[in-house]
């Protein structure tokens, strides 16, 4: 492990677990949502993910201008 000054763990680095009442209580909130139908298809959060992939993935390409050849 490097110990130097400028490779300290980020403070978020190891989050506090949820207690088991805050887990019950999500899963309590999930269920509720799925009951009364407050639920989006996976295939609408993967195309969502994956617009935003090739966004990101856009930018990172390099711009190269185009030299018209003669």
């Amino acid at each position: 492990m490097n110990d130097t000054p400028h490779h300290r763990q980020a403070a978020d680095w190891d989050p506090p677990m949820p207690s088991e009442a805050e887990l019950l209580a999500a899963l309590a909130r999930s269920d509720a949502d799925i009951a009364a139908g407050r639920v989006v298809p996976a295939s609408v959060v993967h195309e969502e993910l994956r617009a935003a992939l090739e966004r990101i993935e856009a930018q990172r390409r390099p711009r190269h201008k185009t030299v018209e050849r003669r």
